[in-house]
């Protein structure tokens, strides 16, 4: 999409934002009239692009593809970070953390700001999955274990032989819990892991991928506690927080953190009662009833293995380059090299999964790109990352050496607007040439 027609849908996206019906109807919200007055920028942190390879051409266009996004009226903020050769080309963020609820009025607003911390959701999995593959690294526990081995009453009705990497994989057979279950129980890690426990397996060999939503973090955060003696956000801010600086990257928030927070707003029309029942044993809650935990502090307040984690995006960013560089962050090991290796290939190729019903490629703990097309743009084929609710991206791609942390606090589940999240991931990684690209177009 060119510069001017870029400019153009947003100018008009951003006029419809406004409109009574639109606003009643696509719950949009008003976009302001100066897009720069609602924009942040952390000039002290971006260098010239031109020196990691990356003309400021196509950063003028990822950002505008950017701004394109958030004139839909779908989302309240959108903050976004990309390194390239580990040096960062782009950190911004553009619209209003809190301040738009329904309860609110136009002088609650507050802007968001590079700084402003966020919830990313699922992709909360992503550094489960690297904490359990460090504990692996170590040798306190092994991912082909069977889960019965470190939590004994897993092994009930045939699930004796499932293990942890089919766990990591999605393969774990217990994709959901109960339907009857309260909202709150997502939060109760003690009543999840009894009634994952008590479930029986969609089958005993794990040969169904199944996306486990919140079920997989359960069991790999009991693994964990059992398997070292301390509690997982113990063992994240030994081994992770603090040696990489993250000021907020964590799992939950403190009250004092929490008032910081950018606050979610579910977007989009009504979804249908069919598709949140469908969803509910998944997700653990009814996605258009129950959006309103998202901005309660008992969703903050304990470790949600899979989905609680509170990050910027720059910090999102980070935690993907230290993967790309072979789990090294200034100077520290936080990973070895092989539990990089072994985290981020692939364990299937591309295929439909049962819960979320669209071909998905995953490793032991990672969404994958693809070779054709993939969540990170086209020829992604060495791309891994994870997603979060509902157009949150982290993820590194080696060929391009880039890493990336986009955070939207909208969470439009049935809305127009996924044309121009593809924008967005085309700008950035179809942008930046891959290793070889050159050479590829001179053969």
């Amino acid at each position: 999409m060119s510069a001017l027609l870029t400019d153009i849908t947003a100018s008009t996206n951003r006029f419809l934002a406004g409109t009574l019906p639109s606003r009643t109807w696509m719950r949009t919200l008003p976009i302001a009239a100066n897009l720069d007055s609602v924009t942040d920028c952390d000039s002290a942190a971006e260098i010239a692009p031109e020196s990691v390879g990356v003309s400021t051409a196509r950063v003028d266009a990822i950002w505008r593809a950017a701004r394109g996004l958030y004139c839909t009226g779908y989302y309240p903020a959108i903050m976004l970070c990309v390194r390239r050769r580990g040096e960062i080309i782009l950190n911004r963020a553009i619209g209003h953390a809190s301040g738009y609820l329904p309860d609110q009025s136009s002088t609650d607003l507050v802007k968001a700001t590079v700084n402003t911390p966020a919830c990313i959701y699922s992709a909360s999995k992503a550094m489960t999955a690297i904490a359990i593959h460090r504990l692996a690294d170590s040798g306190k526990i092994n991912l082909l274990d069977p889960v019965c081995h470190y939590i004994p009453e897993f092994a009930a009705n045939g699930k004796d032989r499932l293990t942890i990497y089919q766990v990591l994989t999605h393969r774990g057979g217990v994709p959901g819990i109960p339907m009857d279950e309260p909202p709150q129980t997502v939060s109760n890690h003690k009543r999840m892991l009894e009634l994952i426990c008590a479930a029986t397996p969609q089958n005993i060999h794990g040969r169904n991928q199944a996306y486990h939503a919140l079920t997989g973090g359960t069991i790999l955060q009991e693994v964990l506690e059992r398997a070292t003696g301390v509690t997982l956000t113990n063992y994240w801010r030994q081994h992770f927080k603090k040696p990489m600086g993250f000021r907020f990257l964590d799992y939950g928030a403190s009250k004092a953190d929490f008032n910081l927070m950018a606050r979610d707003y579910v977007s989009g029309v009504k979804v249908p009662e069919f598709i949140t029942q469908y969803l509910k044993p998944y997700l653990g809650v009814d996605a258009e009833k129950d959006g309103h935990l998202l901005n309660a502090y008992d969703f903050y307040a304990r470790p949600i293995a899979a989905g609680n984690m509170v990050a910027t995006a720059e910090e999102l960013c980070r935690f993907f380059q230290m993967l790309l560089d072979n789990g090294s962050y200034k100077g520290q090991q936080i990973i070895s090299p092989l539990c990089v290796h072994r985290a981020t290939m692939e364990s299937s190729p591309h295929q439909m999964d049962g819960v979320l019903k669209i071909p998905l490629r995953f490793s032991a703990g990672m969404m994958m790109g693809g070779d054709g097309f993939g969540l990170y743009g086209k020829h992604t084929g060495r791309a891994f990352g994870h997603l979060g609710l509902v157009n949150i991206f982290g993820w590194a791609d080696p060929e391009r050496d880039l890493s990336v942390g986009l955070i939207t606090t909208g969470k439009p589940l049935l809305a127009p607007n996924l044309g121009y999240v593809a924008a967005l991931i085309h700008a950035i990684s179809g942008g930046i040439p891959r290793d070889g690209d050159e050479l590829r177009k001179a053969a």
